[in-house]
């Protein structure tokens, strides 16, 4: 992985988990989803994400509740530069309310695009997190 994503949520750790390590419904709180589908449950489940122009299959390869990480991977997809791409969000408690998020992700650092695909990420996550950020408000209202 070679990029790392810092944030504060401010939301509980457990509210925010909940909706972290609820592998199989991404539309929750990532609204480019059109449609989300899983096979399996628990580490090995693979999620196909559909979106308006593209799709990605996902694994969830670790789901650790007492450490509060989630690591996937995209196994394939429609646009074959992300195939390979490993993610991981780690969460911890930062006060009284309110989550500390790292999100890490990235592809081999010895392919071609690499730097390119990072800065695609690095943009790409600061808005998935806010997307989270929305989701769990209006989940607290």
């Amino acid at each position: 992985m070679t990029i790392s994503i810092d944030a504060v949520i401010d939301a509980p750790l457990p509210d925010t988990w909940a909706m972290i390590s609820d592998f199989a419904n991404l539309k929750r709180w990532h609204p480019l989803v059109q449609r989300c589908e899983t096979q399996g449950e628990g580490e090995g489940a693979i999620r196909t994400v559909y979106f308006a122009d593209s799709w990605a299959a996902e694994r969830l390869d670790r789901l650790d509740h007492d450490r509060h990480v989630l690591h996937y991977a995209i196994i394939d997809s429609d646009k074959p530069s992300s195939i390979g791409l490993k993610g991981a969000i780690a969460l911890l408690a930062d006060g009284e309310g309110r989550t500390a998020l790292n999100w890490t992700s990235g592809v081999d650092p010895a392919r071609e695009d690499a730097a390119a695909f990072d800065a695609y990420l690095e943009q790409y996550y600061p808005s998935r997190i806010d997307h989270l950020r929305d989701a769990l408000t209006s989940s607290q209202i």
